[in-house]
């Protein structure tokens, strides 16, 4: 029985340190897969963080919340000699903490703020010109705001019609958005 309690124990303190070691020093240890490759084209892509954001289902933080639910489970139900095998309670309190800690893992990513820019949202908005616009289709560069956002951002810019040139300080509308170009008028 003292082993019994020992190992509960054990599994209850140990992912907890680990819990709250993650929780004081910000150590984010979920493990991420990125991968990385070019496409050479102009794609505006217009996705809300939100539809991806939150806590996975199985990430580290919540396998310990898991451990530590089992753990105390585990223990109590040894402890007080409960008629239901302790395996089968830290079961249940594992799903508990971890339905817990998914909860709140998932408020805390909701309470995020984003910085996510729909560079959409700036078509027929003013700009200003920044690094001049030179004629015959080259490239500068625009500072636009979305008022009704508050949200700023520069963009690469080209002349809508390749004839004219647009000099810095000037104000242009901002015609379509393609990746991080804008073609202005």
């Amino acid at each position: 029985m003292t082993t019994t309690l020992l190992i509960y124990g054990l599994m209850t303190v140990v992912p907890g340190l680990l819990l709250l070691f993650m929780a004081v020093f910000g150590a984010d240890t979920d493990v991420d897969v990125d991968t990385d490759f070019d496409i050479d084209a102009d794609v505006d892509v217009d996705i809300e963080a939100g539809e991806f954001g939150g806590p996975g289902r199985l990430s580290l933080r919540l396998i310990l919340f898991f451990l530590v639910g089992f753990g105390v489970g585990g223990y109590v139900s040894v402890y007080f000699k409960w008629p239901l095998h302790h395996i089968l309670i830290g079961f249940i309190g594992g799903s508990i903490a971890w339905f817990l800690g998914y909860q709140l893992l998932r408020l805390l990513y909701k309470q995020q703020s984003t910085s996510q820019i729909k560079l959409i949202s700036f078509v027929g908005k003013q700009g200003r010109v920044v690094v001049p616009i030179p004629k015959n289709g080259g490239t500068g560069e625009i500072e636009a705001t979305n008022k009704e956002t508050g949200q700023s951002t520069y963009f690469n810019a080209r002349a809508d019609d390749p004839k004219k040139e647009y000099k810095r300080g000037q104000f242009v509308k901002i015609k379509s958005v393609a990746g991080k170009t804008a073609v202005v008028e």
